[in-house]
């Protein structure tokens, strides 16, 4: 068993696929710093600014100008990330002003996830060994560990997902209506794509206790892409699907869990490429 453990936590992976995750990671924390809408929590009353613990030290939401200069930091401590320039600081930039923006979103009263997988996979990289490129095609444990214990990360944060609604709910959970109501209610917070669909899911008792089994299926069956390889694509394509269909059905903010994902899951360094054929063969 503890080699079992050891190998899924520390098996070995080329360079090549740490350092093109790393800047993935490092263009996603980028996107997301750019576009996101953090300039106008600067019109947040006092009132209602409620910090979460990390941010505790605020005692009302910082100025627009404020939050436009962290974002400016971070898309560019991002990019140079990404480009590998000084990747263990550039990145460890990039990732605190992406923390406290995601901070200052979370601390209007409402715990929000939109961003909670993103940095905590992240976090993984800012520990990962920096002297490797993209001819690093010998897979070694050293270059593996980041890697791995990434996709531990994003396996366990779905299987809790899974495990609160269960301790929660039980397995009324699919079998109630909780789904039907979620999809009744859930787009009137947000700006779904397919408001008329989710109107029908909700109103058809099999297709909204599909809808919820699949969901949890998926979260409490995410372990498995720890130790089975082969399983990771497709996770990653249920993940994305999940993520999709939440944007459609509800309007809600999570395609950065559905980038996330296959960034981490899938090995792209074994992609083929037009005209080049494989790029390197896989390496357990």
């Amino acid at each position: 068993m503890k080699r079992f453990l050891d190998d899924a936590l520390f098996g070995p992976e080329t360079g090549r696929r740490l350092v093109l995750v790393h800047a993935a990671l490092a263009v996603l924390i980028a996107v997301r710093i750019g576009l996101g809408p953090y300039r106008q929590l600067a019109e947040l009353p006092d009132a209602l600014f409620e910090p979460v613990p990390v941010l505790g030290f605020l005692s009302s939401m910082p100025s627009a100008g404020a939050i436009g200069a962290l974002q400016v930091v971070g898309v560019i401590a991002a990019v140079l990330a990404a480009f590998r320039r000084w990747p263990r600081q550039t990145f460890a930039v990039a990732w605190v002003c992406y923390l406290v923006l995601a901070g200052l979103r979370g601390s209007r009263g409402k715990v929000l996830h939109n961003d909670l997988l993103l940095l905590w996979t992240s976090a993984v990289f800012l520990f990962a060994p920096v002297k490797v490129s993209l001819e690093d095609r010998e897979a070694k444990r050293e270059h593996g560990w980041p890697v791995r214990v990434a996709i531990v990360v994003i396996a366990l944060i779905y299987f809790f997902a899974a495990y609160h609604k269960l301790r929660r709910s039980g397995i009324d959970w699919v079998v109630g209506e909780n789904m039907s109501y979620l999809l009744r209610w859930g787009p009137a917070i947000g700006e779904p794509a397919l408001p008329g669909l989710a109107d029908v899911i909700a109103g058809n008792a099999v297709l909204s206790r599909l809808t919820a089994g699949l969901l949890l299926g998926v979260e409490v069956a995410f372990p498995a892409v720890i130790w089975w390889r082969w399983l990771r694509p497709w996770f990653a394509l249920a993940a994305a699907g999940l993520h999709v269909g939440t944007w459609f059905l509800l309007g809600l903010d999570y395609w950065a869990w559905a980038l996330t994902v296959p960034i981490v899951l899938v090995d792209w360094s074994t992609v083929r490429l037009p005209g080049r054929g494989r790029v390197l063969s896989r390496a357990d």
